[in-house]
């Protein structure tokens, strides 16, 4: 039965609105009632939607817009924060899970081109499922999150290739050849950073000085869809372009505003793919090869979790972390369906074999909210639950007062750790790595596992009997967010926070630090005052001229980071705004 558009959307809004409500008193996620509702109306379900093709193309939007939310919560900075490790990790993920794949298709004797389409497509994860709980269950700024984005990136970067690949092992071919193919990618996202670095602030700043609310939404979606547009031609995926808007603008001061401006459209779109996801499945197919598609599913997440276990394992991930993140990216992911499409139509798959893959697919996908709360299950069954820890440090703290909060172990957290042992002075140390606190521990230092940056934590460790809170994250964007809260809670607090370089001053006294030493200040100094003796430079003029540079800094840092909070609290003009200031 074929419709409009516009009754078609008419109808998978209704199947939404019955299916996720049942889905949640069932305790499922909402992505599973999506799928199931998608496919109740399909044309393998009650056939009331027999054309999908309108459909799908609206729900590519879906990930589009995730894709975009996901960049604009990830500024270069915090992207930086990925590492190599990660980003190996990632890459090694999607070869050796590949390769594992490609070696069971082999020796099941199926043709070498067909195998490799094949083990591409299931090598790869949910970008769209993923992200979208680790955004909701605030995860993306933990190691986990970061391990999990940095393969999810990697994987959307791979989405080109893979679509050469699929053209060539097919019979139609393709007239580009695949060298220029990835030229023409390269040369798409290297135009989309120089838009975005130099065109895209000025842009937004001239939509904003119009101060037309509308605009600056037909703006924003203009962006969107023009970045994805120039990845979509280049041969690269639609989503990687708008990814890459969305850290662009993560750099501008109206990050906010586009927030909340695209907050709706994604919400829309991608329910619409999900259900796009669940339409797709052919009921008689599941039923005629049942057994063959539960073989096929209990493959695909055994053999990519067995990978990304002994990968994560490499790289030093805690047991428990490593299985999380192994069960989390273990099923399929929704860029199979564009290549079994593409594949089944020029011949690179044969239409039954690609007929029953999709379905091992859409299992896979609505199992991965399981998959995700599982592994953490299991994670928090291997490795101290923070719940529990707050207890402990509740008890164990009992009594203390005026002491130094210290939110970090790591080698700066450390440091002034056992300075103030030393000097019997009273402290607390939080961190959320389990090895940090370990080696902390081993050091005879009272380190506790816990996040430095919730209201629970801070009431567990007396932070209103604490007289300093000291912040020395290594992850810029967390530190910020920390001292804000404790300035929010506890305005009697002194802060004293860690800062990435001196452009990172402001914000943070901005956020309520009283003080923010960049990290890099005291070790240039200390590394002068080596130098300069080596070159026989006396040493009282080498302390002479690194005092000169220390009383230059602490000016240039006291006019980035103005401080009224030290005012004395009696002074009457202690709130007014300084009438130089402009």
């Amino acid at each position: 039965m074929h419709h409009s558009v516009l009754f078609e959307l008419f109808l998978i809004l209704t199947a939404a609105i019955i299916a996720v409500p049942i889905a949640h008193k069932l305790r499922a996620n909402s992505i599973i009632g999506f799928l199931i509702g998608g496919f109740f109306i399909g044309p393998f379900g009650f056939g009331l939607i027999s054309e999908r093709e309108d459909i799908s193309t609206v729900a590519e939007l879906g990930v589009v817009f995730l894709l975009f939310m996901i960049g604009l919560e990830l500024s270069r900075d915090r992207l930086r924060v990925i590492g190599g490790r990660f980003a190996g990790l990632g890459v090694l993920q999607i070869l050796v899970s590949m390769a594992a794949l490609l070696g069971l298709l082999v020796v099941m004797e199926f043709p070498l081109p067909t195998a490799l389409v094949i083990a591409g497509a299931l090598a790869l994860s949910s970008t769209a499922i993923i992200l979208k709980q680790l955004s909701d269950d605030k995860q993306l700024n933990t190691r986990f999150g970061r391990a999990a984005l940095a393969i999810l990136l990697l994987q959307d970067v791979a989405v080109g290739p893979f679509l050469i690949m699929v053209q060539a092992a097919g019979d139609a071919g393709t007239e580009t050849s695949p060298w220029m193919s990835i030229l023409l990618g390269f040369g798409s996202v290297a135009l989309l950073l120089l838009v975005g670095r130099y065109v895209l602030p000025r842009l937004f700043r001239y939509i904003a000085s119009l101060k037309n609310p509308e605009l600056f939404a037909i703006g924003t979606l203009f962006v969107v869809l023009a970045a994805s547009t120039l990845t979509e031609v280049s041969g690269l995926s639609m989503a990687l372009g708008a990814f890459i808007a969305g850290v662009m603008l993560a750099e501008t001061e109206f990050r906010h505003q586009i927030e909340a401006d695209i907050s709706p459209f994604r919400g829309v779109f991608l329910s619409l793919f999900f259900m796009s996801v669940g339409m797709s499945v052919d009921a008689d197919v599941v039923y005629n090869e049942f057994g063959t598609i539960v073989m096929w599913l209990v493959l695909l997440l055994v053999i990519k979790t067995a990978v990304l276990f002994v990968l994560a394992r490499a790289i030093r991930f805690e047991t428990g972390l490593a299985i999380r993140v192994a069960m989390s990216l273990a099923a399929g992911g929704e860029f199979a369906f564009v290549m079994f499409a593409l594949a089944a139509q020029n011949g690179a798959v044969p239409l039954e074999m690609a007929a029953m893959l999709i379905p091992v697919v859409a299992i896979s996908m609505a199992l991965t909210p399981t998959l995700i709360s599982l592994g953490h299950k299991i994670e928090e069954k291997l490795h101290p639950k923070e719940e529990d820890q707050l207890g402990v440090i509740a008890e164990e703290s009992e009594g203390i007062h005026q002491h130094v909060l210290v939110i970090g172990s790591g080698r700066v957290g450390r440091v002034l750790a056992r300075l103030l042992k030393t000097r019997n002075i009273p402290f607390l140390v939080l961190d959320s790595d389990a090895q940090q606190v370990s080696r902390g521990r081993a050091e005879g230092l009272p380190v506790y596992f816990a996040d430095g940056s919730r209201p629970e934590t801070f009431r567990a460790a007396h932070t209103d009997e604490a007289k300093i809170a000291v912040v020395a994250m290594g992850n810029p964007h967390a530190t910020e967010k920390t001292v804000a809260l404790l300035r929010q809670h506890y305005p009697h607090l002194k802060i004293f926070a860690r800062a990435q370089d001196i452009t990172h001053i402001g914000p943070l006294s901005r956020h309520g630090a009283d003080a923010a030493i960049p990290e890099v200040l005291e070790t240039g100094l200390r590394l002068s005052d080596h130098v300069l003796a080596a070159c026989d430079v006396p040493q009282e003029d080498i302390d002479a001229e690194i005092a000169k540079f220390r009383r230059a800094d602490m000016l240039l840092m006291n006019e980035l980071a103005p401080r009224p909070q030290r005012k004395p609290s009696g002074s009457e003009n202690a709130d007014k705004p300084a009438k130089k200031e402009t």
